[in-house]
Order: C-alpha cells, then structure tokens, then sequence
C-alpha cells in the first residue's frame, strides 16, 4: 500500500466521521422542528380552546378579549420557531449531503488508485514471468 493510498484512507475516515456528525446534526435539527411544530398547534389550540370556553360562557367574553393577544403573540413566536427550525434543518440536510458527496468522491478515488496499484502488481508479476520465461530458453539442456 503507498503512501497516497493510505493518505486517501486517513481521508476516508475523516470524511465518515463529518457525515456521522452531519446526521447527528441532522437528527437534532429535525426533532426541534417536529417539536416547535408541537408548540405551534398547541398555541393554535389553546386559541381555540378560549374561544370556545368563551362561547359556552365559561369564561367571560372580554375576559378572551383580553386574553386573545397574548395567545396570538404565542402563536407568533411559535411560528416563528418554527421557520427557524425548518430553516436549521434544511441547513443540516445541505450539510449532510454535501459530506454524503465527498466521502463517496474520497471513496471512489480510492477504489480508482487500488484499481491502479493492481494494474502495476500485474503488469509487474507479468513481466517477471516472461524474465524467468526467457531465462529457462536460454538455459541449454
């Protein structure tokens, strides 16, 4: 194995190493947006339940007047997570595929440089078999 075949191994580990991180990245990015979804229908929800507290007169109607921007500003900022979340996520999908793309260049240019070095180890064996081929002709007998 030469010096650059183990080079492009070194590499190759290094880039599997970025693409684990990139899925953990991954993972991580796609539960915080699962879950600022969560936040924003429950924000919707609550809403929803005042409203209908409201109707049933449970609860006074001004009393859900004065309740309704508070729960507006929830629901808000949990859209606003949200777009956040999703913008982290397509983020680390990006990423993903961008270390996904360079271990499988780093991969391939390995498989290319073994394919090489067992070319040369071919022609090498080959020729030393015409050399002793040669000198058994020569050997008078």
């Amino acid at each position: 194995m030469t010096s650059r075949t183990r080079a492009l191994r070194s590499l190759i580990r290094l880039h599997r190493t970025k693409v684990d991180e990139a899925r953990a990245m991954m993972a991580q990015a796609l539960a915080e947006e699962h879950a600022a979804h969560r936040q924003l229908e429950n924000s919707q929800a609550a809403i929803e339940n005042e409203r209908e507290a409201a109707r049933s007169d449970h609860t006074t109607p001004d009393a859900f007047r004065h309740w309704l921007p508070f729960g507006q500003e929830a629901v808000e900022r949990a859209r606003d997570a949200l777009h956040a979340a999703t913008r982290a996520s397509h983020q680390a999908r990006e990423t993903l595929m961008q270390a996904n793309a360079a271990l499988k260049a780093a991969t391939a240019l390995l498989e290319r440089r073994q394919e090489e070095e067992k070319a040369v180890r071919a022609r090498r064996e080959l020729a030393e078999i015409d050399d002793m081929s040669r000198r058994v002709r020569m050997i008078p007998g």
